[in-house]
């Protein structure tokens, strides 16, 4: 199970799917891509799925067979909609598109957010975040906030993340922006040489996130800004926070309720 990627491994997969899309002939009735999404089993047909929204599903019995129910994966895809299953009759009837072709990329940390948790005490083995959202990566599919954090370690070092929030604080909020706090640190002493590694972590957000969006709808809004402030620099037992703030549509965390 692999839960991280360099991050120049990311930037080129995503540079070959560009130009693997430009090759693609006129009329075609496929499609590729990447997409985030949590494992669930279907009531129906009994099969593993992968819930990419909160109404569309992909299934691959060769790859989520294999896979933990609430498994939280990052995939590349093909589907051929010439595909018999893939007829509308079908995918209403299943509820979900057959893929031709699944490759997990990454599977993604599960983990829960804390709340309440102080931010003002340094944290044993703390170690500083580059990026807590690479790219502006953010993803929400059945509860789970699906984040690229990039952090400089050796490339062997395990480690711990903590995204928490004061929930209590989201009532009192009177400018549509709303504050998480990500941190990590080192569970061991890696040996390998320091380099750039990409981080993909699931956190259940469903509380947090649903209560913003629902506050917003009625006050009339449809976005509200989720600003993520992380740990940049870890020097002298002092702590240097900075903040990456990410555009949210409402409709986008009511949809996947």
């Amino acid at each position: 199970m692999m839960k991280k990627m360099y991050l120049q491994n990311v930037i080129m997969f995503f540079v070959s799917l560009l130009l693997f899309a430009s090759c693609m002939g006129e009329g075609s009735n496929t499609a590729t891509g990447t997409l985030y999404g949590v494992v669930r089993m279907d009531n129906n047909t009994l099969k593993k799925v992968l819930d990419v929204n909160e109404y569309e599903s992909l299934y691959s019995p060769t790859i989520l067979n294999n896979r933990d129910l609430g498994a939280c994966l990052f995939v590349y895809y093909e589907v051929d909609y010439d595909l018999p299953d893939n007829s509308p009759e079908n995918i209403e009837a299943n509820g979900y598109l057959t893929v031709t072709y699944m490759q997990v990329l990454v599977e993604g940390e599960r983990q829960d957010m804390w709340y309440n948790m102080d931010t003002s005490n340094i944290l044993h083995n703390e170690v500083a975040i580059n990026d807590p959202a690479s790219e502006g990566v953010f993803a929400y599919v059945k509860g789970r906030g699906f984040f690229w954090s990039v952090v400089t370690i050796p490339s062997d070092q395990k480690m711990s993340w903590y995204l928490s929030c004061d929930i209590q604080n989201v009532e009192k909020n009177e400018h549509k922006t709303y504050d998480v706090f990500l941190r990590c640190t080192a569970e061991d002493v890696g040996t390998k040489p320091i380099e750039q590694e990409g981080f993909l972590n699931a956190y259940n957000m469903k509380l947090f996130l649903e209560t913003i969006a629902r506050q917003e709808k009625d006050l009339g809004s449809g976005n509200f800004t989720l600003r993520i402030n992380y740990v940049s620099a870890v020097n002298d037992e002092q702590l240097t926070w900075d903040y990456k703030d990410i555009s949210i549509p409402v409709d986008y965390i009511l949809s996947a309720e």
